[in-house]
């Protein structure tokens, strides 16, 4: 492209003369002019010349970049100049404005392009090995190639990618990642010796590529089956187990399995003896040591050899303690029952504790989920699970021994010493600013109506074996709770009937030993309250103690009597 400017900047001035004759003098016309060359193509860094054409001469060249990428030394005058194309990573363009100011200030300018070609030098790919760094490799050593050491032989280039691809070798070696610098890989398992052979290429910041190869011995192994039986472990009672002998190796990949238990104690019962992955429940044990078991695993390739493994699984005694379960047997999600063991509303009660395993656990008696109960008689002789007379219960988890309420017979005060709709205050022996309650009022005692009198009636007659009778604790009476029990009441009626009716005192809260400390300043005068616990559903609220709520009294086999 060749552009031309011209400026007339010469005046015409024609004289005229009033009068005279003379004749005046006319100047001519002056203009400028400037050409900067025609448009030029020239390699990146190579040198080209600018020889710009100026009208009238004596004036001064200015130059000047108007786009594309920078050129050293500009803006610059001169009338010849030799320039250096720039360093470009793709072909570019620059373009170029000269301005010509002739001596007497009168100026013109043009402009040419300068297609600059990129020149791309190809880059050098080299392999190297950095490890292992000592002698041959051997099977599962990790062997890594590096690319570190390729360049890009432009002065200002750089390698921006790496690609690894295996041309030749073993169809068990693999490697994580192939776009890196580095490539690392496991020498597999070989009955021969073999080789592998890898390729790189390698491109730079401009879009060229190069490649480069490198082959690798690989040596035989004298083993061939490699078994894993996987890592000791340590379990629980109950918990299922799993033997995983998945990560064991053979030449090929390919391999069976079957499992053995090799040691002596409780055999258990595998899912399936002869997969890989197989599972186990963890037998119950006696007493409280650990013990353990072995299992051996014999791995065969596809060509029949063979391989073993033994692991140890050591199984702890399950953690249950001596507290009851909730008794709930169900799963659910935000709205609705669904079956237990959702992945997406895991640690639900029903999954946990006693209730989770009770298909396991060995019971002297009988109860919902994992309760565990046995009835007496009031000698305290134990009954049958169809007995429907009965006095006391012993709770076999807890060793608690828990008094049985009789039928709700008769008006009170002209109850039985023990009938369920008796209902006393919180008076206890040493008790501090409780009412004792009135005699033959809301009990059949004639000589006060708190929890004292029923304990000590009942002590008095040494019901069910025992004179220790006492009030629950707040976890002993809320450990009771089955809160599947069906019903309005939150004890399973097979072993404690006879429940007072709400409409009796408009609820079913019943004493514990429990003082509550809320809302005083912890005085003991100022102590007026105690915990309740309420059966129809398990809350506990706090109650004053001149108030009146139900007793079931207590007592544990073998604790002083009263």
């Amino acid at each position: 492209m060749l552009k031309k400017s011209v400026l007339a900047l010469g005046l015409a001035s024609v004289l005229s003369a009033c009068g005279g004759g003379s004749d005046g003098d006319e100047s001519p016309n002056i203009s400028v002019s400037v050409n900067a060359g025609p448009d030029i193509s020239v390699n990146e860094k190579t040198e080209f010349t600018l020889k710009p054409l100026g009208s009238p001469s004596g004036g001064v060249f200015s130059w000047q970049v108007v786009s594309g990428p920078e050129l050293e030394g500009f803006p610059q005058e001169g009338e010849e100049l030799a320039v250096t194309a720039p360093d470009v990573k793709g072909d570019s363009q620059v373009e170029l404005k000269v301005s010509y100011t002739a001596p007497d200030g009168s100026s013109a300018s043009d402009t040419l392009v300068v297609n600059v070609i990129s020149v791309n030098l190809l880059p050098s790919a080299k392999i190297s090995q950095t490890a292992p760094e000592e002698g041959t490799a051997k099977y599962a050593d990790t062997i890594t190639l590096s690319a570190a050491e390729s360049v890009d032989n432009d002065e200002n280039g750089s390698i921006v990618a790496y690609q690894w691809e295996m041309l030749e070798g073993p169809a068990t070696i693999k490697a994580e990642r192939t776009d890196q610098v580095t490539l690392s890989f496991v020498h597999p398992l070989l009955a021969e010796a073999d080789t592998v052979k890898w390729q790189l290429t390698v491109t730079d910041d401009e879009g060229a590529s190069a490649t480069s190869t490198k082959q690798l011995a690989l040596v035989a192994n004298d083993q061939l089956v490699l078994a894993n039986a996987g890592s000791d472990q340590q379990v629980q009672e109950l918990d299922s187990v799993t033997l995983d002998a998945t990560q064991s190796v053979t030449v090929d990949g390919q391999f069976g399995c079957l499992w053995e238990q090799v040691s002596n104690g409780s055999a258990v019962a595998l899912a399936d003896e002869r997969a890989c992955k197989t599972t186990f429940m963890a037998p119950l044990k006696s007493g409280n040591q650990a013990t353990s078991i072995d299992f051996k695993v014999t791995v065969t390739d596809s060509a029949q050899r063979n391989g073993a493994d033994t692991v140890n699984i050591e199984i702890l005694p399950k953690p249950l303690g001596k507290l009851n379960d909730t008794g709930t047997a169900k799963c659910y999600n935000n709205t609705s029952e669904i079956s237990c063991g959702n992945s997406d509303f895991p640690g639900q009660d029903a999954e946990l504790g006693r209730d989770a395993v009770v298909q396991f656990l060995p019971k002297s008696g009988e109860g919902n989920q994992a309760f565990d109960f046995t009835k007496f008689s009031e000698e305290f002789e134990p009954l049958t699970v169809g007995a429907t007379d009965f006095s006391c219960v012993l709770d076999n988890v807890t060793g608690l021994i828990w008094e049985v309420k009789e039928v709700t017979a008769g008006t009170l005060p002209n109850t039985s010493t023990r009938n369920a709709q008796n209902h006393y205050t919180w008076y206890l022996t040493g008790g501090a600013n409780v009412d004792p309650g009135a005699a033959n009022t809301t009990c059949p005692q004639n000589n006060h109506c708190g929890v004292q009198a029923l304990i000590d009636t009942v002590n008095a007659a040494s019901f069910c074996g025992g004179n220790n009778w006492r009030l629950p604790t707040y976890m002993e009476l809320a450990n009771l709770l089955d809160h599947n029990s069906s019903g309005g009441y939150l004890l399973d009626p097979n072993y404690f009937p006879n429940v007072p009716a709400e409409a009796l005192l408009g609820h079913q809260y019943y004493w514990t030993t429990q003082t509550s400390v809320d809302g005083t300043d912890g005085k003991d005068a100022n102590l007026v309250r105690a915990l309740v616990i309420d059966m129809k559903t398990g809350n506990d609220v706090t109650r004053n103690k001149s108030q009146t709520a139900y007793v079931r009294l207590v007592r544990r086999y073998g604790e002083d009597d009263q």
